[in-house]
């Protein structure tokens, strides 16, 4: 069932700086680790289960879990490059089902109930192609905002909602080789400290702030997927977080890159324009690629 909630929750969660590791763009040639797993089980839904598609037949489904936001850029108009709203949010899967496409839609509103934002491409619904059980994934963006009478208009608040998703059983994922990596120890350690979606572990390595207004990010980040096969990039995006660990913000990068979910492990790079809250604590920002499984019928 759809869920509309007010970005003002926050939950305070560990998070610890990782120093600088690796740069620039995933290598076309990474290959999986050892043992690598297939995708997700995906079984055909009935009639039943797509006529009440966004609610698995456990009861539970998708909640909004924390979400938070920051206007940046000065209130006068004309509308410039800074005059944004920076928006944050975590979905998690409460069910027994994996969800698959769900949308997550902000709605920015002023102190009237009015939409704050420009309609443009960017307030287009953010896609995450899959969350696994009980997997929290977040998903960001960033909105220009409108001007009436020589001013900006101020946001009051807004809304995170999540909805459109369709569900199938999740069967546990079974490796093609049995033996452990040399490096398996560190793994585990490495990706206990990162983020996951659809069981893509990306791990952020640093934010660089950058722009003469200090707003513009740069995010690199190392992903792991543990699948055999590549699966499909539909963007990356990027939480942000002050030092208590609340949502400041967010920002999306819908680049699609041929070689952004490949198997294995391998270095990310992303450039957020005008979306780096002052606020934010740069050792505290969340990554998630977005990837979508090769069997996707959609893509």
């Amino acid at each position: 069932m759809p869920l509309s909630v007010v970005v003002f929750a926050a939950v305070v969660t560990a998070g610890a700086a990782v120093a600088l590791q690796m740069r620039g763009q995933p290598d076309a040639t990474a290959t999986p680790t050892a043992p690598c797993v297939g995708p997700p089980d995906r079984a055909t839904p009935s009639a039943a289960e797509e006529a009440t598609a966004t609610v698995p037949p456990d009861g539970n489904g998708l909640d909004v879990v924390e979400s938070g936001f920051t206007q940046l850029g000065s209130s006068s108009a004309p509308i410039t490059r800074n005059s944004m709203v920076s928006i944050g949010a975590v979905v998690a899967n409460t069910s027994t089902y994996t969800a698959h496409r769900a949308l997550v839609t902000f709605n920015v509103l002023d102190s009237a109930g009015e939409s704050a934002v420009l309609t443009t491409i960017l307030d287009q619904p953010r896609e995450i192609p899959v969350i696994l059980p009980g997997e929290r994934v977040g998903v960001g963006g960033q909105f220009w905002i409108r001007s009436e009478d020589g001013q900006r208009v101020e946001v009051a608040r807004v809304n995170a909602t999540v909805s459109g998703a369709t569900w199938t059983a999740t069967a546990t994922a079974t490796a093609t080789a049995t033996a452990n990596t040399p490096d398996a120890t560190r793994d585990a350690a490495v990706d206990a400290a990162a983020t996951t979606a659809g069981g893509i572990t990306t791990r952020h390595l640093e934010t660089r702030r950058h722009g003469t207004d200090q707003i513009d990010a740069t995010v690199t980040y190392e992903v792991h997927s543990p699948y055999c096969q590549k699966w499909t990039s539909v963007g990356t995006s990027a939480v942000f977080r002050d030092e208590a660990g609340t949502v400041v913000g967010g920002g999306f990068d819908p680049t699609v890159s041929p070689s952004a979910c490949l198997p294995g492990r391998h270095p990310g790079s992303t450039l957020l324009p005008s979306s780096l809250p002052p606020a934010a604590a740069d050792t505290r920002t969340e990554v998630y690629q977005h990837c979508a499984p090769p069997d996707d019928p959609q893509q």
